[in-house]
């Protein structure tokens, strides 16, 4: 009952303050990427992504080794094939 007396007095919208969401100098245009067309978009979203990924992987792979290949090595170092 309580709930029903609430909904009933509150608005769809709590601000209708048009300097926060209508046109002006705080209006929430979307700017950048955001602002372009959607397939331009996801098209430069996914290659930042993939150049991201890639030098992230060519750092790991030269510069802190892959330490599975490592221990295989080394292995093999030690106990060498007969």
């Amino acid at each position: 009952p309580a709930l029903a007396e609430k909904s009933a007095t509150m608005p769809g919208i709590p601000n209708r303050n048009p300097a926060l969401y209508g046109p002006g100098p705080l209006a929430r245009r979307p700017g950048g990427i955001g602002g372009g067309p959607p397939l331009r978009g996801l098209v430069i979203t996914a290659a930042q992504g993939l150049a991201f990924g890639l030098s992230g992987g060519l750092f790991y792979k030269f510069f802190i080794g892959d330490p599975g290949i490592k221990a295989i090595e080394d292995y093999y170092k030690e106990h060498p094939a007969r």
